[in-house]
């Protein structure tokens, strides 16, 4: 009788025990979001069957058990109907087991076109939201540019507004000039605007080849 004790009944692994504790907390956590979609309304409805079958599963263990306890330690007599019983219902349970296998087997199809669509959407705004770094990057970068110019052009703006307002008459002291000193400054502030503007609109061009180049 000991080779057909409970002994030698295949034992549930612990990495399996882990698992099966690991997915009970997480469809726990998913129907607590609240949120009602195909696959917690399948969550639902597995763990309702899973409980079944598994408080069914372990009913018959604790009698298997105790049969297997009187038989080799009491030395009883057991009555044929009880093993026939624990078969017939070991057969119906197994019978609920492949039906709800089956059932899941057909209900993968949907669910994968459903984690599919999800894949594709989550790279899509991956994507997106990368991009969108980018483009802040890029506008950081033009906008670096736009200071260095200001920062270049300013001292030469200020000098030409000098310069001008030295050669606007609006601004010039009323009086003849006793010499030719002040046309030869005139002709020094006139000399130095030229100069002034051609460095100006080469510093230009070569900032804004930057801007083409990036």
């Amino acid at each position: 009788m000991s080779s057909l004790s409970l002994r030698t009944m295949p034992q549930v692994p612990c990495l399996r025990c882990r698992a099966t504790s690991h997915r009970y907390i997480s469809t726990k956590a998913l129907l607590a979001e609240g949120e009602e979609t195909p696959f917690t309304k399948h969550c639902r409805n597995y763990e309702n069957k899973y409980q079944v079958l598994q408080t069914d599963i372990q009913k018959l263990k604790d009698q298997m058990q105790e049969l297997h306890r009187d038989l080799t330690k009491h030395h009883s007599l057991i009555h044929t109907d009880s093993t026939k019983e624990i078969l017939e219902r070991s057969v119906h349970i197994d019978e609920q087991i492949e039906a709800q296998y089956s059932a899941m087997q057909n209900l993968r199809t949907m669910f994968e076109e459903a984690w599919e669509e999800t894949f594709r959407r989550v790279t899509n705004e991956q994507e997106i939201y990368e991009a969108q770094l980018h483009d802040l990057l890029q506008l950081k970068q033009e906008n670096l540019y736009l200071m260095t110019i200001a920062r270049h052009i300013g001292p030469y703006i200020m000098s030409i507004a000098k310069v001008r307002e030295r050669l606007d008459p609006r601004f010039q002291e009323p009086k003849e000039p006793e010499d030719g000193c002040t046309e030869i400054m005139l002709k020094i502030c006139e000399d130095n605007t030229v100069t002034h503007e051609a460095q100006h609109r080469e510093l230009f061009h070569s900032l804004q080849s930057g801007f083409t180049q990036n």
